[in-house]
């Protein structure tokens, strides 16, 4: 049955006001996913709004696409539908920050940088650090399960969320978890809905555990005229009593992109290895010691970041694919996880991909964290769409081989036609299918965007 959406749109405009909800191009254009448009853009400023809106969408047999920040919205295959978008930017408010306890409640429209301006106030933080932390909201963080290079040390957001409000398909809101650490008994609704896309359902509210804001921040940039020589201060890193807050790697053209935000000097071919470091002055000033030591024990030439200058050097770093001029390109963004021995084989192979195709391309990796971030550009003279389908093919058997997978984060629909953006289902497809169906049996919650067209 074809949803009614002159019929939908009049319902919500009662919920959220006429000028809250928009139709046609003007209003639809900028929340396309894939090249899908909506049929409308719904505005809701309460967490009771999300409540109505969708189930309305639910009543109307209208798919709703929940809209955060825009960040993430290239993760995941094109939707089956898109009859509403669900932006949830009004959704700003922080509803409490107990600091006394270290613990925050938000609504999921909140920024991840205002958050930690906020938080900031009282000298505490919340430890998680994706890339475009301006516009990333507390909602996308938790539904695509975000992240970046400090999870080495803390974890991701499944390690930090205490409990969230979510409005079912269905148009019930209900609470996971509470404002305590050991608040669950039987199971920890919280991880169904990390990571899952917004397919179950639409986080309205997450309430995390905080940390003390550090004494001290430093890191150290090492250059290295081998991949190898990297690679091997990382497997001497993780086998010591060292313990740095990050610890990435970079190729070549992430190590020229970043070069004058980090005042470097760069040999040409040179690979980079940027560690982060936190705690005590006394903690920070001996690591950044031994890691110096140990890259030119390597044959690598070490720089170090003082703390006055380490916080705007990650955010370069976390941030460097922007950093590539993708007009009249288009990005191609895969992100790989392996066992952590084998980090530096996939980012060599994902390397050679962009030299055997023709595309510019920066690769990194959080070293001690088993994830590779490949950036291509697919320009105007970049090859046809089944030669790049048929390289990132190869790449991802590569990585399946190593036990792991390769996942597009972004990609032009017409690549994501030939290459699924999540690759093969592992065992547990059969258990999310069965939980899809009952939390979402109409396919209300972002049809077809997940893990086997869920």
């Amino acid at each position: 049955m074809q949803p009614d959406l002159a019929g939908l749109c009049a319902h919500l405009e009662k919920i959220v006001g006429a000028d809250r909800v928009g139709v046609g191009p003007a209003a639809t254009t900028s929340f396309g996913v894939d090249g899908v448009l909506p049929g409308l853009v719904v505005r809701p400023g309460t967490q009771d709004e999300v409540r109505r809106v969708l189930a309305a969408c639910a009543a109307a047999n209208a798919a709703a696409i929940p809209w955060g920040g825009g960040t993430a919205m290239g993760l995941g295959n094109p939707p089956r539908r898109a009859d509403a978008v669900v932006a949830l930017d009004r959704l700003d408010r922080i509803v409490e920050f107990d600091d006394a306890n270290l613990c925050v409640a938000v609504e999921a429209g909140v920024r991840l940088a205002a958050l930690q301006t906020a938080l900031a106030q009282k000298r505490q933080i919340l430890p998680l650090d994706p890339p475009a932390d301006a516009k990333v909201t507390v909602g996308g963080l938790v539904a695509a399960n975000l992240s970046g290079p400090s999870r080495l040390l803390y974890g991701t957001a499944r390690d930090w969320v205490l409990g969230m409000r979510v409005v079912l398909p269905n148009g019930e809101s209900v609470r996971c978890g509470g404002k305590v650490i050991k608040n669950v008994s039987g199971y920890d609704m919280n991880k169904l809905f990390i990571g899952s896309l917004g397919t179950l359902g639409i986080v309205t509210e997450v309430t995390f555990k905080l940390l003390p804001l550090p004494a001290t921040r430093a890191g150290v940039v090492g250059l290295f005229p081998e991949l190898a020589h990297a690679t091997g201060v990382v497997a001497k890193a993780l086998e010591s009593v060292l313990l740095p807050e990050a610890l990435d790697l970079l190729d070549p053209e992430a190590v020229s992109l970043l070069a004058p935000r980090l005042g470097l000097e760069v040999p040409a071919g040179s690979y980079g290895l940027a560690v982060a470091l936190a705690g005590s002055r006394e903690t920070v000033e001996r690591q950044t010691r031994d890691f110096s030591a140990l890259f030119r024990d390597a044959g690598g030439r070490a720089t170090p970041l003082p703390d006055g200058r380490t916080v705007l050097a990650w955010d370069a770093i976390r941030n460097v694919f922007g950093l590539l001029p993708v007009p009249p390109a288009v990005r191609v963004l895969c992100k790989i996880a392996v066992p952590i021995g084998r980090t530096g084989d996939l980012l060599a192979s994902a390397c050679t991909l962009g030299r055997r195709h023709g595309l510019r391309a920066a690769v990194t990796a959080h070293a001690g964290s088993g994830i590779v971030w490949a950036c291509y550009l697919v320009g105007p003279k970049a090859p046809p769409d089944e030669v790049v389908a048929d390289a990132l093919q190869v790449l991802r058997q590569e990585a399946e081989s190593a036990e792991g997978s390769l996942v597009l984060h972004d990609a032009p629909a017409s690549l994501k036609a030939r290459v699924d953006a999540w690759g093969k289902p592992g065992d547990g497809v059969g258990v999310m299918k069965r939980l899809k169906a009952e939390f979402d049996p109409m396919g209300v919650c972002n049809p077809g965007r997940f893990l086997g067209g869920l």
